[in-house]
Parts: C-alpha cells; structure tokens; sequence
C-alpha cells in the first residue's frame, strides 16, 4: 500500500486495499479509506454494500484476505479487538448490545470502570447528561426506546474516552428532533479531537454533519468527497438507483436522486456485479 495523504495530513485510521472473501463470495474489494482527527466521516452504501463487514475489519472482529488496517501509524490488521479497543477505538452496533438487566446508568458506568477511570460514576454520570439520557437514568436497559438505547451505546462508548468511534446506523430509531440533536452531538465529539467513522441510511444526516464520506458498492469505495462532491457523483446515483453502464440494459435509468432526502432501504439479496460477472455478497449493511 502507498500511504499518501489528503491535504498532506496523516489521517487516525488508514484502511488499505482491504478484501474480504466468504468461500467464492467477495464482500469488500481492496477497498481503501481514511478518517481523520476532529472530522465526521461518513461510509454509505445500498444494503450489503460491505460497510458492516468493512466495519468488523477496522475493530477486529473480522480478519481480511487481503489489505492492512493503520491505526495512530501502527499496522493493527493482527491485533484482537480488545488490543484496538485498548488502543482507542470503540464501537457501537447494528443490533443493540446493552445489559438488558442494568440500568442505563449502570451500563455506562460499567464501561467507564473497564476503561480504569478514577472516578468512574462521576464519569457516567457526566456522559448520561452529554448524550441526553437523565429522564432514563434509572430505567432497566431492556425497557427503553430503540432511540434512547442507542443513545445509551453511544454513551457507552465514550466513557472509553476513545480516539476513534464507529457508528453503525446510530440514528436508527431517533425521531426528527433528535435526530438532528444527534448531529450537533456528533460536531460536539469531533470538537475535541475525537474522529467518528459513521455507517448511516439518514442521507439528510450524513449530508449536514460530515465533512467526508465514503461510498461503498458491490463491496468497491466508489467515490470519496465531500458532500457536495458526493451528491453530485453521477456513480453514487447510480448506485442507489441501480442504473446500468451497459448499453442495452433491461432496467430504465431514473432521474438523478436527492441525496438530501433519505434513500430506499430496500437493496437486498444476492447480486451479480455486472463489472465483474460474479456474485458478490449483500450483507446485512
């Protein structure tokens, strides 16, 4: 891998020519990315475009086939995901992993001994009121809203105090209002030198709080900008509407999207890549 940066500033996290194979299936295709210090960045992509897989390679639940993984210009593609974690990197998922039987304050103030702080319920605490959370405090986590318990896994992991958080679908759940409280959140984090890496189907989200994101389809980065050069890509339209390059397609190419607006999620199942004339794998990103 070259490592050549972007306005010649060394980014936090490098992923570098990653690929990652199941069998005949090919997830992610050398793809290449970078987030940086203080800065939102954003990775999208029709479901099963590789983001999650992409996602599990960056904190070490999923080993690549190929391709490296810096992190603080240490190569990390061997390390376990409690060394990364160590190392600054924290993650939130999918599918909501709170201890259902604690409170929300307990689960934060859990995460906030595990990373060794000297007063860790002043540190959860101070992290239930940052995200929100005081009306829910003493509430048993397996009760709450999707919403409110997302914002409990984000709390969670800041008491980490991590250099690097990945977010996978963070904003699945919240309303409209805050939704956009999360937004504000999310520039307060970066505020402090934290970087955020978001996996996210709210394009109005994404559009408004990144400052550069990364679009994965059929496993490939295929455009990386800012937002405004990401809403114009005419190969991120076409990979949200399915239009063809080759001539003679069965499908009729639609207008242009909004990338303003929040984009279908309905791209599942199997596809084949007609650049490549195989199946690639839509996983459940």
């Amino acid at each position: 891998m070259t490592r050549a940066y972007v306005d010649d500033k060394r980014p936090l996290l490098e992923v570098g020519d990653v690929t990652v194979r199941f069998g005949g299936v090919t997830a992610v295709r050398e793809a290449t990315l970078e987030v940086h210090e203080g800065e939102v960045t954003g990775l999208i992509g029709p479901n099963g475009a590789g983001k999650t897989t992409l996602f599990n390679v960056i904190c070490g639940l999923q080993r690549p086939t190929a391709g490296t993984v810096w992190f603080a210009d240490g190569d990390i593609t061997g390390k376990a995901t409690h060394e990364r974690a160590r190392l600054g990197i924290a993650r939130t998922f999918q599918r909501l992993e709170a201890f259902g039987s604690l409170s929300v304050w307990e689960n934060v103030l859990v995460a906030a001994e595990i990373r060794g702080h000297k007063r860790p319920a002043d540190v959860a605490r101070h992290l239930i009121e940052v995200v929100g959370l005081e009306a829910y405090a003493q509430a048993p986590a397996d009760t709450v809203p999707t919403g409110i318990a997302r914002l409990l896994e984000l709390a969670r992991a800041l008491a980490l105090h991590p250099r690097l958080l990945l977010l996978d679908e963070p904003s699945s759940g919240l309303s409209a209002a805050e939704t956009e409280s999360f937004g504000e959140l999310l520039r307060d984090i970066v505020a402090e030198g934290r970087a955020v890496l978001i996996v996210e189907h709210d394009m109005d989200l994404i559009m408004r709080v990144c400052d550069r994101i990364h679009v994965l389809d059929f496993g490939r980065v295929i455009a990386t900008g800012t937002p405004a050069e990401i809403r114009a890509d005419e190969n991120v339209q076409r990979a949200y509407l399915g239009r063809s390059e080759e001539p003679g397609s069965d499908f009729d190419e639609p207008p242009a999207a909004d990338l303003g607006e929040p984009l279908p999620d309905d791209f599942g199942g199997a596809w084949i890549n007609p650049a490549h004339g195989e199946e690639t794998r839509r996983d459940e990103a």
